[in-house]
């Protein structure tokens, strides 16, 4: 692979704002008690990234993988957008009730998810890293396209914004079926889309003149299928893929389930940098 990518779930900032998770031994965490069933929006605080919450962990494991790896391999930090973090901190369901009924109470909450979040990608580019944004709740999967537009999309190009000050390239995933949004993606600013449940073909008609695509094996087949079956389907998404005009990278269109064996992913690499550097 050609990056270190340090990841632990998209509670973080909420949790560092007082949302409370459940942590299982081997699956994803579970919000428990979100902040705002505790205290209003106003009395949100943006949280310390040295000192709150499991941030500061954050930090140390990309302090550490700059100092052993940084001179061959650049440091991506995956950090929840505003969108997600906001849906953290309230119950969700009202949260998603009041992208309808209630949207200026969304934007209230979104408007200290923004600024924790700048605060947090801030130190974590003083670390060494390399912010790359993930909003797997703004998916069309969860919420509307209308939703997606008004709530969602003005604080993905806030943050975005912000970090295009370091004059580095941007990357934003979004999980699910974002193929109604599609003719959105551009307008984030992002410089490279990672996709999930979308068709590469649809993708590539609306966005490759735009921005790098990212994308998009699909998690379940990195997991069950045999190597050579994973070999053969990635050097096709790849051959698609390279026919992108703004340029592409291979990946599995979410994160690699735990229990993928090591040979299938050695099979997805082997098969993607095969055909890129030798199909024409």
């Amino acid at each position: 692979h050609d990056a270190i990518a340090i990841f632990s779930e998209v509670g973080i900032i909420a949790e560092a704002m007082g949302s409370e998770f459940i942590y299982p031994d081997d699956d994803l965490p579970v919000l428990k008690i979100p902040a705002l069933d505790r205290t209003e929006i106003g009395k949100l605080a943006v949280p310390d990234p040295a000192r709150d919450g499991r941030l500061r962990v954050y930090l140390d494991a990309i302090r550490y993988a700059y100092d052993a790896l940084a001179d061959r391999y650049p440091i991506f930090a995956y950090i929840p957008a505003p969108f997600t973090t906001a849906m953290m901190l309230s119950n969700p369901d009202r949260f998603l009730a009041d992208t309808d009924r209630d949207p200026d109470r969304v934007k209230a909450i979104m408007e200290i998810s923004l600024a924790a979040t700048v605060r947090f990608v801030r130190d974590i580019i003083n670390a060494g890293g390399l912010p790359l944004i993930v909003d797997p709740l703004a998916s069309s999967s969860v919420i509307s396209p209308r939703a997606f537009r008004e709530l969602a999309l003005p604080y993905e190009q806030s943050l975005i914004r912000y970090l295009h000050r370091f004059d580095f390239d941007v990357t934003l995933h979004i999980c699910g079926d974002t193929t109604p949004i599609l003719d959105l993606l551009p307008e984030t600013g992002a410089d490279l889309i990672s996709l999930d449940k979308v068709e590469l073909i649809d993708a590539m008609g609306k966005l490759s003149k735009k921005m790098r695509i990212i994308g998009n094996y699909d998690t379940s087949a990195i997991m069950n299928n045999q190597p050579d079956e994973i070999g053969h389907e990635v050097k096709e998404m790849v051959k698609l893929g390279m026919t992108s005009e703004k340029g592409y990278i291979a990946s599995t269109g979410c994160e690699v389930p735990v229990r993928t064996p090591r040979e299938n992913l050695k099979a997805f690499i082997i098969a993607a940098k095969e055909v890129g550097w030798y199909w024409e």
